[in-house]
């Protein structure tokens, strides 16, 4: 009986066909041209998904290969990284205080240039702004990185 069950396995399984790899819902292989441009009119379906894959605890984007098939039947592949950026940059010759993500209150621009040294801060005819200032946060701190066959499209920020 147990050679019985493992060569009706054994046939079983050779009649069976791969299925090819099922290809993503049209609204989440929209994410992928969408999220670039901040999910602009007509793009509601993709951010709908986008936010569902997230609250899911899925991947953001899905796998651009189940989405793109070429002319000559290529695929693509897309990768991204996931970050948080709480405030923007500082402007040039400035850096933040302690690092913005250790505390989202106080976080300063600090002066890094050499000539902002206490005696040329208060010179009458200084050229250069040694005034440190508060960071500003951003509105929309997430981002997601993204490339598409090793070409990096850019850093792109969401709510």
């Amino acid at each position: 009986m147990r050679k019985f069950c493992i060569s009706f396995i054994v046939i079983l399984s050779s009649l069976i066909q791969v299925l090819p790899a099922k290809a993503e819902s049209e609204a989440a292989c929209a994410i992928w041209l969408c999220l670039p441009g901040g999910f602009p009119s007509g793009c509601s379906a993709a951010y709908s998904e986008f936010k569902h894959r997230i609250k899911k605890g899925r991947p953001p984007l899905p796998s651009l290969s189940s989405c793109v098939v070429g002319p000559d039947g290529s695929r693509s592949n897309g990768s991204y990284q996931m970050g948080v950026e709480y405030f923007l940059p500082c402007k040039e010759g400035f850096e933040f205080s302690k690092s913005p993500q250790e505390s989202y209150e106080s976080v300063m621009c600090l002066p890094i240039d050499s000539q902002c040294n206490l005696r040329e801060k208060y010179r009458r005819d200084k050229k250069i702004d040694c005034t440190p200032y508060p960071a500003e946060r951003r509105i929309q701190p997430r981002f997601i990185k993204m490339w598409v066959d090793g070409k990096y499209l850019g850093q792109f920020f969401y709510q």
